[in-house]
Protein backbone atom coordinates (compact mmCIF):
# COMPACT_ATOMS: atom_id res chain seq x y z
CA UNK A 1 0.00 0.00 0.00
CA UNK A 2 1.11 3.47 -0.70
CA UNK A 3 -0.17 6.70 0.72
CA UNK A 4 -0.20 9.92 -1.11
CA UNK A 5 -0.08 13.13 0.86
CA UNK A 6 -1.07 16.38 -0.70
CA UNK A 7 0.25 19.47 0.97
CA UNK A 8 -1.07 22.91 0.42
CA UNK A 9 1.69 25.40 -0.22
CA UNK A 10 -0.27 28.00 1.76
CA UNK A 11 -0.48 25.70 4.79
CA UNK A 12 3.24 26.06 5.52
CA UNK A 13 2.98 29.83 5.21
CA UNK A 14 -0.01 29.93 7.58
CA UNK A 15 1.93 27.84 10.12
CA UNK A 16 4.82 30.29 9.90
CA UNK A 17 2.44 33.21 10.37
CA UNK A 18 0.92 31.62 13.48
CA UNK A 19 4.37 30.80 14.84
CA UNK A 20 5.51 34.39 14.29
CA UNK A 21 2.37 35.76 15.94
CA UNK A 22 2.86 33.52 18.98
CA UNK A 23 6.49 34.64 19.34
CA UNK A 24 5.41 38.28 19.16
CA UNK A 25 2.69 37.64 21.73
CA UNK A 26 5.18 35.96 24.07
CA UNK A 27 7.59 38.88 23.71
CA UNK A 28 4.85 41.45 24.37
CA UNK A 29 3.64 39.48 27.39
CA UNK A 30 7.16 39.31 28.81
CA UNK A 31 7.59 43.07 28.36
CA UNK A 32 4.22 43.74 30.01
CA UNK A 33 5.02 41.54 33.00
CA UNK A 34 8.43 43.20 33.37
CA UNK A 35 6.88 46.66 33.27
CA UNK A 36 4.20 45.72 35.80
CA UNK A 37 6.80 44.18 38.12
CA UNK A 38 9.02 47.26 37.89
CA UNK A 39 6.08 49.55 38.60
CA UNK A 40 4.88 47.65 41.65
CA UNK A 41 8.30 47.10 43.20
CA UNK A 42 9.85 50.53 42.79
CA UNK A 43 10.14 52.54 45.96
CA UNK A 44 8.26 55.75 46.23
CA UNK A 45 9.07 58.75 48.31
CA UNK A 46 6.59 59.08 51.15
CA UNK A 47 4.36 62.11 50.96
CA UNK A 48 5.32 64.82 53.40
CA UNK A 49 3.05 64.29 56.35
CA UNK A 50 1.12 67.19 57.80
CA UNK A 51 1.90 68.17 61.32
CA UNK A 52 -0.72 67.94 64.02
CA UNK A 53 -0.84 71.73 64.05
CA UNK A 54 -1.66 71.86 60.32
CA UNK A 55 -4.34 69.19 60.69
CA UNK A 56 -5.89 71.02 63.64
CA UNK A 57 -5.86 74.30 61.71
CA UNK A 58 -7.71 72.66 58.83
CA UNK A 59 -10.29 71.30 61.24
CA UNK A 60 -10.72 74.73 62.82
CA UNK A 61 -11.19 76.28 59.39
CA UNK A 62 -13.88 73.72 58.66
CA UNK A 63 -15.51 74.48 62.02
CA UNK A 64 -15.45 78.21 61.14
CA UNK A 65 -17.40 77.48 57.97
CA UNK A 66 -20.05 75.55 59.94
CA UNK A 67 -20.32 77.86 62.93
CA UNK A 68 -23.32 79.87 61.73
CA UNK A 69 -25.32 76.79 60.76
CA UNK A 70 -24.51 74.63 63.78
CA UNK A 71 -22.53 76.34 66.58
CA UNK A 72 -22.59 73.29 68.87
CA UNK A 73 -21.06 71.04 66.24
CA UNK A 74 -18.47 73.70 65.44
CA UNK A 75 -17.55 73.87 69.15
CA UNK A 76 -17.11 70.09 69.16
CA UNK A 77 -14.77 70.38 66.19
CA UNK A 78 -12.75 73.11 67.89
CA UNK A 79 -12.40 70.90 70.96
CA UNK A 80 -11.36 67.94 68.81
CA UNK A 81 -8.70 70.05 67.10
CA UNK A 82 -7.31 71.14 70.46
CA UNK A 83 -7.29 67.55 71.75
CA UNK A 84 -5.48 66.43 68.62
CA UNK A 85 -2.78 69.07 69.06
CA UNK A 86 -2.37 68.29 72.76
CA UNK A 87 -2.09 64.55 72.11
CA UNK A 88 0.56 65.10 69.45
CA UNK A 89 2.51 67.39 71.78
CA UNK A 90 2.37 64.79 74.54
CA UNK A 91 3.81 62.12 72.21
CA UNK A 92 6.66 64.36 71.09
Amino acid sequence: MTDTTLQHPTLAQEAQNVSFALRELALATRRLVSALWATTTQRREPCPKETARQEADKLRAYADSLYRADPRYAQDLYAAATRHEMEAAAKA
